[in-house]
């Protein structure tokens, strides 16, 4: 996929069947995507994954069915209990169903599937649930996302009212009125330092740590040892750059 600029007639997307459409969300942010598939109508599973977690978006005919993210799904299951739609221990054992059966369903769609409550309750709950996953993925800027389509349908018991524009609309509604994520995500620079086990420090990694990629990690260590020896040695009033910097960077 080289570009989202141009919207795919429907006999190529015929064509396409069931091919997968994925990019990188940095390159195509996912309201983008989810703006993209709604005008075309598709119906699928987009599958978004980062450095800290996976999620699925279920789709069909370009409307949002559920929104699938292990990290803050729990918050369903609360809002059912709160609402006396299922009981705790209900909760529990949906959870544990699972995570222990090979099932293609969400934890989402199995906790509707059990809960029991009036239909416009469980709309509500949905709507809101549903509204505040959206605002997860405003600030999901890094990873991969995928489209595939399964070979037997995801079907939910309950989807949100809002179509893909009212959902979006109302996240930026939120984030205008200075309302946050219930969990903020780690930024690529934090998550390049997360995972390297190099010894570093500050100045380090204002000269050499770039958007995407970490050059001090990159660079052999016939090169790396001598500038770090040389920075430890270095005073605070020295100048940035000296003959000790590569000229490369």
């Amino acid at each position: 996929m080289s570009s989202l600029g141009a919207v795919a007639p429907e006999s190529l997307w015929a064509k396409l069947g069931s091919m997968i459409f994925w990019g990188n969300i940095r390159e195509f942010p996912l309201f983008d995507i989810l703006q993209f598939l709604a005008v075309q109508r598709k119906t699928g599973v987009l599958e978004i994954q980062d450095f800290e977690e996976y999620g699925c978006i279920y789709l069909t005919n370009g409307r949002i069915d559920a929104i699938s993210l292990p990290l803050s799904e729990e918050t369903l299951g609360m809002r059912l209990v709160s609402a006396g739609a299922m009981t705790e221990a209900q909760v529990k054992d949906c959870w544990m169903t699972c995570a222990e059966g090979d099932l293609a369903e969400p934890v989402a769609g199995v906790l509707l599937r059990e809960a029991k409550a009036d239909r416009e309750v469980l709309v509500e709950i949905v709507n809101r649930h549903s509204a505040d996953q959206v605002m997860q993925l405003m600030y999901w800027n890094t990873g991969t996302f995928r489209l595939s389509t399964p070979e037997k349908p995801i079907m939910f018991e309950v989807v949100p009212s809002a179509d893909v524009e009212g959902l979006l609309l109302e996240a930026y509604r939120r984030v205008d009125e200075g309302e946050r994520p219930r969990r903020e995500k780690v930024l690529i620079e934090e998550e390049l330092c997360l995972t390297c086990t190099l010894e570093c420090n500050e100045k380090i990694k204002s000269r050499y740590l770039k958007q995407d990629i970490c050059l001090w990690r990159n660079m052999p260590s016939v090169l790396r040892d001598p500038v770090f020896r040389t920075m430890k040695r270095r005073s605070i009033g020295a100048e940035e750059n000296g003959p000790d910097d590569l000229n490369f960077i």
